[in-house]
Formats: structure tokens, C-alpha cells, sequence
């Protein structure tokens, strides 16, 4: 039988049984939304309403936290499922016309022993002990605003979408936290305006809350509700009640913040040789100055809100890690401008992932305001990342009779230089929660081109089922359009996966078509059809320095939409979680790729003796075997070191080193490398590649904080120094003092420099 007819008729039976397999969870669904029983935490806690405003000072010491009822409680998920935490945690709940209260204490019978080394706002918090609250508003059993803080009150804040499906880490609010360590353990008092919410204005209503602790030098977790294996603090369905807030103000409905940024730029470039043959350089000096509205907000309904930015800045993002791309396909980068990340998790669709990389995305923000274009280095070509000035731009986002509504349209300028037209973009997603734990969507992507009849557009279906608590069932379907008639140009994913504490069986498939095209989203590889079975188990063992081993083989089976196999790559990675927190893994892979056409490998522009190596069209097949230990962050010195020796890549040998230390010097001070390196041997030719992204934190308090970043990319003849202040004046406003420059050292381009220095100032007017 050959291998068209094979897979076909593989697809077929799996067709049969998704469909068989599928429709008595829709009927079991069915009637579980119906009578309305569901995975819900049966826990409740009541508010209480206090009439004068609580000072929040980390004491709970005033009267009317003496009224509150305290909820206890807690329950570990690990290290012991369902045994009472080792320490006892308890919390309240008070609210006052504008604000909501939190007043936790978590008793600790060594209080010397409490974790709190992080300033940084909206690090995640990880090595040190904390609390986290969610708080799902409108108790869908989905989304939730999540708050997070350690002993030293530094802040954390998300979005939580289609229960953590998608974590937004860059939504920022206002809201205020004080802390207090005494010899019986720490004290947190979380105030939350209902402003910074999304809330309901009718009385009564019922919020979705949970509560989690981590004590971090015994690595265990603890819940008030959600303690099931299984299952995230992300997943809502399995938090508990909050009860008795009616009478509240919302407040905010329309909120301006401007910016005012001052500064300049300036590119040193390499001249043409003068009349005596000595090199010499232009210096160009431009003014950076500007103002612009950073975002005005106005909430149309207390779930629906609209948002609009002119003339935006994005000066103070962080700058990309330096990465050596060693694929035949591009790398992913990750959004990290705050405009596009708020609200991010509505556009979340279309993402198809396979181990460590992405296939796919169909909207991709980074597509809107960035450009890639290919530059010359001596002999070869690179790609660099340009901004493109934004216009403006607008969007809508929340619920709507029922629906969830993400429509957004930015408008973006010209340049002339790298005839870039003007472009307008936008997206319509919408989506219904359909049972329990499921959803049914729909999206629209276009983008048309001025000055031209070009234009591409997006759209298609999707929907995602969750039954029996651990079984999800997804599916994707989208096609695009342009000026001219094409076929073959539309796009396919489907998963089915079980997935609990204990198996892991499921697959899921990947059709991309030759002419599909995505100007708003990201497409690593066309002409595709993947196809990936695993099957594999997470044992615990009763005893030992090991917490969970995971063992779940994975098979990733690549062809082009005639069938004919492209790459196999088989996955038996061995994975070891300690119960100190680190982990150690294993990770055996063979390798098949075929090559249609040659593979640049590398090219060097040594100016003695350039090297172009190149893999020409063939079948190749080799192995790698990964060691990768991640150490126990709660210690001083924490973080990861990776090695993986390739022998036969492309017919060459490569041995990959990534090494991430963590080095905690003071609570004010750490620093933070990620060292890769590269070595080839390839024919002839050995040569090694050396990426280095070093930071420093220095955190003043949790107000007053700094970042160094030092990068440099062999490669690519690059060094680059980001030095960032940020001064939080004030919940939600900020002053940021950026230094950025980056140089070529080395190779054609060796003395270009590119330099800037930014001050921005936001205020925000709140009405």
C-alpha cells in the first residue's frame, strides 16, 4: 500500500472515531449544563462591606477586619494531593463602595526561613514564596484577573483566557499591596479598586475566587479550592465563590494617558574609501522628541470596552534576546509592545505548536508596526527588525450579548526609504461559550495595502471542547484571499488529547497549503501536513528525592499536501521533576529531513577566507541526545544548563551548549546570563558560534527599578548594551529613562554604530 493511500485511510478511521468518540461527550455536556453540574469548587466565602476606607499597611489589625469571616483551609496539590498544607493560611474579605479587600496571613512555624528575594514588577515570582488570587468577575468558569505578591509586596498582575489557555503577564492595573513579616509568619493586604475590574453592575452576583500559597523551600503548593492534579490555578471551573458585594461604583469610564517623550538618535555609518584608501564614518544626529496618546479608554458597558492610541511609542519595550537561527524556517519572537498585549488573550487563535517552536499563528501583532527586511553584509544577507511609524489605532474588546468581541484597526505610516506603504490592519474575533468548559469561534483578518489593489484577507472557524475534565477537543479551519484566484490556500488543525496527573494519549494534525497566505499572522512553513500521535505517563514515585517523572514519546511525521514525507523527527524525552523544585531531563531524538533544494548552513564573511557551507538536496538522518537540568530557584545561585551534541546534522557534527545561570546577590540585586554556543564541525570547516544576553537588576524598592542588558551575536557581528529605568510614580503611570546602542564589531560592517537616548513621561486623567 503506498504511503498516500495509507495516511489517507489512517485520517479516514481517525475521522470515524474523533466523530464516535465525540458525540456522547457532546450529549453527556449537554445535559451537565443543564442541570448545571459541573467541576466547580464547592467553597464560599462572603464579603463584607465596610462603610470607612481600609488602610493598607500589611496590619489587620482594624475593626472591621474583625467582622470578616476568615476562610481556612488549605490544601496541598503538591507535594501530598489533598493533605492539609503544612502551614497554616488564612484570608478575608472586605469591600467599600469603590474598593475590594484581601487580608491574608500565612503563619509560618520558621519564619527565618521565608523566601522573598524579587522587586521587579511583573516578574513571576518563582523563587520566592507567595500568594496568588484569581478573580473571575462575571463567573464564566473562564477568564479571571489574577494577583500575585511575595513578602516584600512586589507585584504581579495577568489576564487569564479560556482558563489559561492564554496567561496575558503584561495587563496592568491599578491596585495597591502592603506586607508585613513578623516571627509568626507574613501578612499580606491586597486593595483592588473595582475600576480596575471588569465587573458587573447588577447586586448580587457571584464571583468566581481562588486563593494559592507556595511556600517555596519546601516547593509546596497549596490551595483554598483548586488542589486537583490536573488542573492550573488558571483553571476557573475548579474555583470556589465569592458572595455579598452589591452596591459598588465602578467608577473609571473614560481614562486619557498621554505621553511626552524627549530625545535623539544617532547612526554612525561606514563611508567610501577616501582619495589616501583610510575608512571613514558619517555621524547622523536626529531628534527623538514626541507626544502622542499613549491610550484613551472608555468602557462602553461594565464588560465592553473601547480603546484608542495616536502617534503610538513604544520606546521603553524591552529589546529582543539575541537568537542564531540553526532551522531551514524563520524564528518566532514574542509580542512585547503594551498596546498589543492588553486584552491579548481574544486574539489568541490559530496557534499551532510543535516541541519548542511554532508552526503557526494566524494573528501575530508583531506584523503590525514591525518590518523585516533583508540587509547586506558583505557577501551574504541578514535580517533586521525596523519599526514602522503607527498612525493610530483602535479597539474593542469584551462580552456582548453573549459573545466575546476582540475588533481592532491600526493604521500605519510610510517610509519612503524602504518603500513601505501606508497599511491599514484589522481583526474581527468573536466567540460563544458553549457548555461547561467550551467555546465556538470566528475570525476575520485584512489588511489592504495603500497606494495599491492589493490586499490579503483571513478567515475562518474554530472551537476548542473541554468534557470529563481532562479530554479536549479543538479544531481550526481559515483560508485567505488576495487580488488574484489562487487554490491550495487555506489551513487545517485538529487535536484530541486526555491529559491528567497521571496519562497523556492524544494527537493532533497541522495542514498548511502551498499558496496560504498570512500577511497578519506568523507561518513558519508552507505546504505542510503534520501529523503528531504521543502516548506516554507521569508515574510519582511514593518516595525519594524524585517528585514526577514524565515519559510521553512524541512523533511529529511531516509531508507535503502530495504526501511524499518532508521530516520525522521522533521525541523520548525523560523528564524528572525534583521535589526541591529543580528538574533533570533527558531527551533522545532521531531525525529525518529531506531536502529539496540546498540548505545554507552557515555562511562566514571572514575577510582572509569567506566560507559558504551548504548542505545540497538529499535525504539526511541523524540523532541527538539533550541533558538539560534546571536548578532549585529558591537557591542563591539557581537556573539551567542545557547539552546536546548533534552528530550527522546535515552531514556535519554540531554540539549546542545553553547555559542560564541565576545569581541572586542581594533582594535588590541579581543578574542574569544566557549563554549559547554553538560548535560546527561541517566538512572541512569547524567554526563555533557565541550569543551571549547578560542582565543585571538593580531594584532600588519596588518603585524605583533598573535593567542592564548586554547582547552580543557573533554571527551576526553584533553588540548591543539596554539600559532602562523605570520609575513607577504611581499605580499605572511611569517614567522611563531608555539608553540603547548597538554596534556591528567585526566584519563588513565593523565600526556602524546606532544609538539612542529616550526619556518618556505617562500620565493617565481618569473620568
Amino acid at each position: 500500500m503506498s504511503v498516500r493511500v495509507l495516511w489517507k485511510t489512517s485520517v479516514s478511521l481517525y475521522g470515524l472515531a474523533f466523530f464516535y468518540f465525540l458525540l456522547p461527550c457532546v450529549l453527556s455536556a449537554q445535559n451537565s449544563a443543564q442541570d448545571g453540574v459541573g467541576t466547580h469548587g464547592k467553597k464560599s466565602i462572603r464579603a463584607v462591606r465596610s462603610e470607612l476606607a481600609v488602610v493598607v499597611d500589611g496590619s489587620l489589625e482594624e475593626p472591621a477586619w474583625r467582622e470578616a469571616q476568615v476562610a481556612l483551609g488549605f490544601i496541598q496539590k503538591d507535594p501530598h494531593e489533598g493533605q492539609p498544607s503544612t502551614e497554616r493560611t488564612e484570608f478575608r474579605v472586605l469591600y467599600t463602595a469603590s474598593t475590594l479587600y484581601f487580608g491574608v496571613i500565612c503563619y509560618d512555624s520558621d519564619s527565618t526561613g521565608i523566601l522573598a528575594t524579587e522587586r521587579r514588577r511583573d516578574s513571576r515570582l518563582d523563587n520566592d514564596d507567595t500568594i496568588t488570587l484569581v478573580l473571575d468577575t462575571f463567573h464564566d468558569h473562564r477568564n479571571a484577573f489574577m494577583f500575585r505578591t511575595n513578602p516584600l509586596g512586589t507585584q504581579y498582575d495577568a489576564l487569564i483566557t479560556d482558563e489559561g489557555n492564554t496567561l496575558n503577564e503584561n495587563w496592568d492595573e491599578k491596585w495597591d499591596v502592603a506586607v508585613q513579616i513578623s516571627p509568626a509568619g507574613w501578612m499580606a493586604e491586597i486593595a483592588i479598586p473595582f475600576k480596575s475590574l471588569r465587573v458587573s453592575e447588577e447586586d448580587g452576583n457571584i464571583w468566581g475566587l481562588d486563593l494559592q500559597r507556595v511556600i517555596r523551600r519546601k516547593n509546596e503548593q497549596t490551595y483554598w479550592t483548586n488542589y486537583r492534579r490536573g488542573f492550573k490555578l488558571e483553571s476557573l471551573s475548579q474555583a470556589g465563590h465569592l458572595q455579598g458585594i452589591e452596591n459598588i461604583e465602578t467608577g473609571m469610564r473614560f481614562r486619557v494617558k498621554p505621553y511626552l517623550s524627549a530625545g535623539g538618535k544617532q547612526e554612525v555609518r561606514r563611508q567610501a574609501s577616501s582619495p589616501l584608501g583610510t575608512d571613514a564614518f558619517r555621524t547622523t544626529t536626529k531628534n527623538a522628541s514626541d507626544i502622542g496618546l499613549e491610550v484613551m479608554k472608555y468602557r462602553i458597558t461594565p464588560s465592553l470596552t473601547a480603546d484608542f492610541t495616536w502617534n503610538t511609542d513604544f520606546g521603553q519595550t524591552e529589546v529582543d534576546d539575541q537568537q542564531v537561527n540553526l532551522d531551514r524556517f524563520p524564528i518566532f519572537f514574542p509580542e512585547k509592545r503594551e498596546f498589543f498585549l492588553e486584552g491579548a488573550g481574544i486574539y489568541e487563535f490559530g496557534l499551532a505548536r510543535a516541541e519548542a517552536t511554532t508552526d503557526m499563528k494566524i494573528f501575530h501583532t508583531r506584523r503590525i508596526g514591525l518590518a523585516e527586511e533583508k540587509i547586506k553584509v558583505g557577501s551574504s544577507e541578514q535580517k533586521v527588525t525596523l519599526p514602522i511609524p503607527i498612525t493610530a489605532g483602535a479597539r474593542v474588546t469584551g462580552n456582548l450579548q453573549g459573545f466575546t468581541l476582540g475588533l481592532m484597526n491600526v493604521q500605519t505610516d510610510s517610509l519612503e526609504s524602504l518603500k513601505i506603504a501606508e497599511n491599514n490592519l484589522s481583526v474581527l474575533r468573536m466567540k460563544r461559550n458553549v457548555f461547561s468548559r467550551s467555546f465556538i469561534g470566528g475570525f476575520v483578518l485584512n489588511r489592504e495595502i495603500g497606494g495599491s489593489a492589493d490586499f490579503n484577507r483571513v478567515y475562518g472557524l474554530d472551537a476548542n471542547f473541554t468534557f470529563y475534565r481532562y479530554l479536549t477537543l479543538a479544531g481550526l479551519w481559515a483560508k485567505s484571499s488576495e487580488r488574484k484566484d489562487t487554490e491550495q490556500d487555506w489551513v487545517s488543525t485538529g487535536t484530541a488529547k486526555w491529559e491528567d496527573d497521571f496519562w497523556v494519549i492524544g494527537a493532533d494534525y497541522v495542514f498548511i497549503e502551498p499558496n496560504f497566505r498570512d500577511d497578519l499572522g506568523f507561518v513558519a512553513r508552507k505546504n505542510m501536513r503534520r501529523i503528531t500521535p504521543q502516548f506516554g505517563i507521569k508515574p510519582r514515585p511514593r518516595s525519594g528525592p524524585i517528585r514526577q517523572i514524565r515519559l510521553v514519546p512524541r512523533f511529529d511525521y511531516i509531508t507535503d499536501r502530495d504526501w511524499t514525507v518532508q521530516s520525522k523527527s521522533n521525541h523520548y524525552t525523560v523528564r524528572m521533576e525534583l521535589q526541591d523544585g529543580g528538574s533533570f531531563s533527558i531527551q533522545p531524538h532521531t531525525i529525518f529531513e529531506r531536502l529539496a533544494k540546498p540548505f545554507e548552513v552557515r555562511r562566514i564573511d571572514d575577510p582572509q577566507k569567506p566560507v559558504l557551507l551548504v548542505a545540497p538536496p538529499g535525504d539526511y538522518n541523524w540523532w541527538y541526545l539533550g541533558f538539560l537540568y534546571n536548578a532549585n530557584p529558591a537557591r542563591r545561585l539557581s537556573g539551567s544548563i542545557r547539552i546536546q551534541p548533534e552528530p550527522g546534522y546535515y552531514g556535519g557534527d554540531l554540539t549546542r551548549w545553553n547555559l542560564r545561570p541565576r545569581f541572586r546577590v542581594t533582594n535588590n540585586l541579581a543578574t542574569e546570563l544566557d549563554y549559547q554556543i554553538n560548535q560546527f564541525t561541517f566538512k572541512e570547516s569547524k567554526f563555533t558560534d557565541h550569543v551571549i544576553n547578560f542582565s543585571l537588576y538593580y531594584n532600588f524598592n519596588n518603585r524605583w527599578l533598573t535593567s542592564t542588558t548586554v547582547q552580543y551575536n557573533n554571527v551576526e557581528t553584533f553588540a548591543g548594551l539596554n539600559f532602562r529605568l523605570n520609575y513607577i510614580f504611581r499605580p499605572g503611570d511611569d517614567f522611563f529613562l531608555v539608553f540603547n546602542e548597538g554596534r556591528r564589531v567585526g566584519g563588513p560592517l565593523d565600526g556602524q554604530k546606532d544609538r539612542s537616548l529616550q526619556a518618556k513621561l505617562t500620565y493617565s486623567f481618569d473620568f
